[in-house]
């Protein structure tokens, strides 16, 4: 389990950081976990409100921040993120693959079967790329598979009382990976294992007690959410607030996009064989993983559903062969009128897209029947099926050195991406061919032990590793490396220097000059970054979800927002003359590569503004473009408030003149703000601040608990009194401090059930 995995991880050794460009890791989430340690650091907890892009937004709530409560997250406390990053790959891999091993031996399948079937597992193309695009949370996720499944079989099947409390831990660490997607998509592959192991099996025992079991452990996954609810709690209070409080963008063809097209099912057995990322000709807009069963595993795993097995073994191998079909037809998506009816009643499929990723449960599967495959092997059976082997792989090699498979992907390629096919027409050849010679070559193995002149010891050691090479070569493709993130992207340079030395707060408009979040890791505040489940208010004030088309319109077209959004400085790649700024730096080549200039406003813009007025808009809907309107005469007279506002203003006749008294921000940090009026408002006004709102701000004035609003369809606004002076705002998430008591006592209940059971055994016999 741990050979191929530390032969792919050898770099990190040499300091190397398991990251590339268009990964999740490389410009984003590093620098959210690395800002993260940093304010962990300082303030001795973890963070709660992200100020630093996309407006502000909470930090926990949103999910896609990543493994903000995962166990391995808590390692950023001494160690960089980038290290733990790659901690985090390597144990899980590893893992994936122990816990595969465990679960079949659990189920009395010979040890050269398990330990296939782990390799199978821990190697197969959807799990093994995981690395290329940076998904770490679907690896966690995939890792808890086998996990929840052992656990099941203990619990249901062999009545082990310490399976249960270990099914809570598999769900709970599944739900504060946190991948929601795949989360859910594991619930459904292990309810219908639970299913099989209550009635699926022969038993003569009554069917009370096996329900009773059942019943134990619906409690087990209840147990697991309320050891994730200081993650699932402020994630429920999000969800309406989200981009994805409707269904996935609206439609079914966006709910069902990423899913495995049919010109990806030849990939099963050939590795590579649509490329990925440039070389990419599929009919996905992009491929960043792979689906790779491996031609030796598949033929395992054919041999294993092949009749010779027991009628128990039989019944197992048509239940999980139905499970395999249901989660294949899932991840083929739209290519099958399956997922149109998967996407009309199943709950919450709406709002997901890229059914794709259900691929593991695939992949488990496979790796299951290769195992029975592998066991029939050991047990010199099969012979019929190794002679087919041989034959075959002659076969497919021969139309491998044709060309005769790079000839079907440009069949298969759209107009516009033939010449990527036809590019990587010599790739397909090579892959083809040599797996053919790893499937030639576990024949020979094969053939030799059933003749008796391989050894026992040869089989056992032979099979495993030549299964694991031809799953190493096609997923070491995956595993690409940078060097150390404060060597490369995330080194100090003079646009950074410049921006970390102004006093906060303020924030940037950085049009592609820096990848998404890297000024992020440098504690500097974006107007964007990149986030994918953002606040959508915000959103909306932008002009629509920046990154899709037509997104930020009114950003983009509209400098007077940039005043509403405290834009103090501007970061573009080229010499333009932006009116209400001057260039202060420039050119600079960047961290990034790239070529930068400043530009700062000629007036800072405020942070905090004292407005006199407010207006409620019979539809919310109107606000955003009624601010990016170019006839709007300044933000500082009247502020819009959403029609459900819990304040009712006067009705305004004309515009006021802007206020007197000026806001002051004198403390600014993640989740706390202190401003005051200079000189207190004679009149009932309202203080706006370029900081998001969410729920669970909180404010005082003058010391005493004051309300916050909605204003300007995203901001915070807060309503004062005449004569006040000094309001403090905190974030304070309410649903987190629940979940964290509700975390505390199950957790406590979930380690009783570990420690109980055996001392009750042992002191029972002695009463």
């Amino acid at each position: 389990m741990i050979l191929f995995v530390a032969i792919l991880a050898f770099p990190m050794l040499q300091g190397r950081w398991l990251a590339a460009p268009m990964s999740d890791q490389y410009a984003s989430a590093y620098a959210v976990h690395e800002w993260q340690a940093e304010q962990w650091r300082a303030s001795g907890h973890l963070p709660l409100w992200n100020p630093m892009i996309m407006g502000g937004l909470p930090y926990i709530a949103p999910v896609t921040h990543g493994d903000v409560l995962y166990p391995t997250s808590f390692l950023r406390w001494f160690l960089s993120a980038d290290k733990v990053t790659d901690l985090g790959f390597v144990l899980h891999y590893i893992l994936a693959g122990l816990f595969t091993f465990l679960f079949l031996r659990r189920l009395q399948i010979s040890w050269v079967g398990s330990v296939v079937g782990g390799l199978a597992y821990q190697l197969s193309g959807i799990i093994i790329s995981y690395a290329r695009p940076g998904h770490d949370g679907k690896l966690f996720v995939s890792t808890m598979l086998p996990l929840a499944c052992l656990a099941l079989l203990a619990a249901l099947r062999d009545k082990r009382a310490w399976g249960y409390p270990l099914l809570a831990v598999a769900v709970a660490l599944c739900l504060l990976s946190p991948h929601v997607q795949t989360t859910y998509y594991l619930l459904i592959a292990t309810a219908l294992f639970a299913l099989y192991l209550t009635f699926g099996e022969q038993a003569s025992e009554r069917l009370a007690p096996r329900l009773g079991r059942l019943g134990i452990v619906l409690a087990a996954v209840i147990a697991g959410f309320g050891v994730a609810m200081p993650q699932i709690l402020p994630f429920v209070e999000y969800i309406p607030h989200s981009p994805r409080a409707v269904a996935y963008s609206g439609a079914f063809e966006n709910a069902a996009s990423y899913g495995v097209p049919w010109d990806h099912v030849p990939g099963f057995l050939i590795a590579g064989f649509t490329g990925e990322s440039e070389t990419y000709w599929g009919s996905n807009p992009l491929k960043l993983h792979s689906e790779y069963l491996g031609l030796p595993v598949i033929a395992l795993a054919i041999l294993g559903l092949s009749r010779g097995a027991s009628p128990e073994r039989r019944r197992l191998l048509w239940w999980m062969g139905g499970i395999c079909v249901l989660f294949l037809l899932i991840a083929l998506g739209q290519a099958t009128p399956f997922y149109k009816l998967w996407w009309s009643v199943m709950p919450y499929v709406r709002k997901t897209r890229a059914p794709g990723m259900v691929f593991f449960v695939v992949s488990f599967c496979t790796a299951l029947f290769a195992a029975f495959g592998a066991e029939r092997l050991e047990r010199r059976d099969g012979a019929t099926h190794v002679r087919v082997w041989l034959i075959a792989a002659g076969v497919i090699a021969l139309l491998g050195i044709s060309g005769a498979f790079g000839h079907l992907a440009e069949a298969m390629a759209a107009p516009e991406r033939v010449q990527q096919a036809q590019a990587l027409g010599p790739t397909i050849r090579v892959s083809t061919v040599v797996g053919a010679i790893a499937l030639f070559a576990i024949a020979l193995l094969a053939s030799a032990y059933h003749r008796g002149s391989a050894t026992l010891r040869v089989f056992a050691l032979g099979l495993p590793l030549l299964v694991g090479a031809d799953l190493w070569r096609d997923g070491r493709r995956f595993w690409l490396y940078s060097g150390p993130p404060n060597e490369t992207l995330y080194r100090e340079d003079a646009i950074v220097t410049r921006l970390r030395g102004e006093p906060k707060p303020f924030r940037v408009l950085d049009l592609n000059v820096y990848p998404e979040n890297v000024l992020m890791a440098h504690g500097i505040q974006q107007v964007l970054g990149y986030q994918g489940n953002e606040l959508r208010y915000y959103d909306e004030l932008l002009g629509g979800r920046p990154g899709t088309q037509n997104g930020g319109r009114y950003l983009l077209t509209s400098t007077k927002l940039w005043d509403l959004l405290a834009v103090r400085f501007l970061l573009i790649s080229d010499t333009v003359r932006v009116p209400g700024y001057h260039k202060v730096l420039g050119p600079v080549e960047t961290a990034a590569g790239s070529r930068g200039y400043v530009y700062e406003a000629d007036t800072a813009p405020p942070y905090a503004r004292v407005v006199p007025a407010a207006l409620k808009l019979e539809d919310d809907s109107l606000v955003p473009p009624t601010l990016a309107d170019p006839r709007m005469t300044g933000y500082d007279r009247v502020v819009l408030l959403p029609p459900r506002a819990p304040v009712n203003p006067p009705p305004l006749r004309s515009l006021p003149a802007p206020s007197a008294s000026r806001a002051r921000v004198t403390a600014w940090d993640a989740g706390k703000i202190t401003v005051e009026l200079e000189p207190p408002a004679h009149d009932s006004s309202y203080v706006l601040i370029a900081e998001n709102w969410y729920l669970d701000w909180r404010v005082t004035v003058d010391g005493k608990p004051g309300r916050v609003l909605r204003g300007d369809h995203a901001l915070l606004t807060i309503p004062v009194a005449p004569g006040a002076r000094r309001l403090e705002l905190r974030y304070d998430s309410r649903s987190f401090a629940r979940g964290k008591r509700i975390a505390l006592v199950t957790l406590l209940l979930v380690i009783a059930s570990f420690i109980v059971p055996p001392a009750w055994q042992r002191v029972r016999p002695r009463a």
